[in-house]
């Protein structure tokens, strides 16, 4: 089917470097951090006001549990929310394919997404299955299945008859695969559209159309963002504005590394017979089939172009449509209706910005989920609004956490000079 290799799509796993220790190790932090944002915590007002900067899930999601914490929340957003890739993604709510440092987080994401009543996200556990288009393919998922079991993840091998019997008309030239059944979807338009219903009926202000243009500070304390709509006062401000954290971050004096890349989808014609029932991935691309019947497809990659343009390309429609008719022939006929783009955040490694930032003692960052905000959103906004309310809390040991999020921390790509001055690399 394909003179490539290995076109396995979502599978972030480095198989040289991640080992069997690393996975137990996800098993355990998985443990450590149900446990800490599980922990009674006060809920009433704290009579403190939370300041996020930026409109899409991560930043919508942040302002649900904290509110949920009891503090006062504005969310700025420069353009409409949700409007730039939380609006327009595939849906994933995924586990399987992550690095092994983040499966704990994706794990508890996934159960969180599942308990966030009211809000309507149109969620669904039909599971995740990984394709194999050749022997070295399922040769890679299945040693990746071995990592992912011994990190508490449920992993099934599936031979190529049993991938044929989940999709039904799946192309014969397949190898195999790995099915996580706890894996999940839902609707982003929806999800976004829920969560601004409940975060205005439970008191969070949301300002759309208003950009930020700098910052009052005293000292080491942000006292005000300073938007094109007036000043805003904050005792806690957070930044996750995606690809354009970036420039947010220039006026807090930290230099945060990341590049905007678009990615496509495509949207065919509704199929009344629903014959693909988890999210799929393999071939370079990942589809499922939505609950209206109509078949979604997209992806995206270094091929892709860096910036902020979200028109569609010939390119991308061809090539995209070229992989996904290789694994199911059969729809060669089905009609594109429609096809649209979003803007991914792309950093040095790969990993997301999540914690405290250096220059300031009471700003924090979630940005730079490279194509993955959607599914980890609520992980790392339910975490977001623990740390904030323990930062003045004596009585909770955050030291563990802190540990635990080292891999994610702003500083990673910082370096001590022989005279002492910081470096980027």
């Amino acid at each position: 089917m394909t003179e490539e290799k290995d076109r396995l799509t979502l599978l972030s796993l480095d198989m040289e470097k991640e080992t069997d220790g690393d996975a137990l190790k996800a098993n355990e932090t998985y443990k450590l951090l149900k446990d800490y944002i599980h922990y009674r915590r006060c809920t009433a007002d704290r009579n403190r006001h939370v300041v996020i900067i930026g409109g899409g899930i991560i930043g919508l999601m942040s302002a649900f549990y904290m509110r949920k914490q009891g503090f006062h929340v504005t969310i700025i957003e420069k353009k409409s929310f949700g409007a730039g890739a939380s609006g327009r993604n595939g849906g994933g709510v995924l586990a399987m394919g992550r690095e092994l440092a983040e499966i704990p987080f994706a794990r508890l994401s996934i159960e969180l997404w599942g308990s966030l009543s009211p809000v309507d996200m149109k969620f669904c556990q039909r599971g995740h299955l990984m394709i194999a288009c050749n022997d070295y393919e399922r040769q890679k998922l299945e040693r990746a299945a071995e990592l992912y079991t011994l990190s508490g993840l449920d992993i099934k091998l599936c031979s190529k008859k049993q991938v044929q019997g989940v999709l039904p008309d799946v192309c014969t030239q397949i190898s195999g695969g790995i099915f996580s059944p706890v894996d999940s979807q839902s609707y982003p338009f929806t999800t976004i559209t829920g969560l601004q219903k409940v975060l205005k009926q439970n008191g969070v202000a949301l300002l759309s159309h208003t950009e930020v243009i700098g910052f009052e500070t005293d000292g080491s304390y942000i006292k005000h963002v300073v938007t094109s709509k007036g000043n805003i006062k904050g005792d806690i401000f957070v930044v996750s504005a995606g690809p354009w954290t970036g420039e947010i971050t220039e006026w807090m004096k930290e230099e945060i590394k990341i590049q905007p890349r678009r990615s496509q989808i495509m949207v065919t014609e509704i199929v009344k017979e629903k014959k693909i029932g988890p999210f799929v991935s393999g071939n370079g691309l990942y589809l499922k089939q939505t609950h209206a019947g109509n078949l979604l497809y997209g992806g995206g990659g270094g091929w892709e172009q860096t910036g902020f343009d979200v028109s569609n390309t010939t390119f991308a429609i061809q090539l995209l449509t070229k992989r996904f008719l290789e694994l199911f022939p059969g729809y060669r006929t089905k009609q594109l209706l429609r096809a649209f783009a979003g803007t991914v955040e792309i950093t040095p490694d790969h990993l997301p910005y999540f914690g405290r930032l250096e220059a300031y003692d009471n700003a924090y960052i979630s940005a730079g989920y490279n194509g993955h905000g959607y599914g980890m959103s609520a992980i790392m906004g339910k975490l977001l609004s623990c740390l904030a309310a323990d930062h003045d809390d004596d009585s909770i040991h955050v030291d563990d956490v802190t540990s635990i999020l080292s891999f994610v921390s702003p500083k990673r790509f910082q370096t001590e000079k022989a005279s002492g001055g910081t470096v980027y690399e």
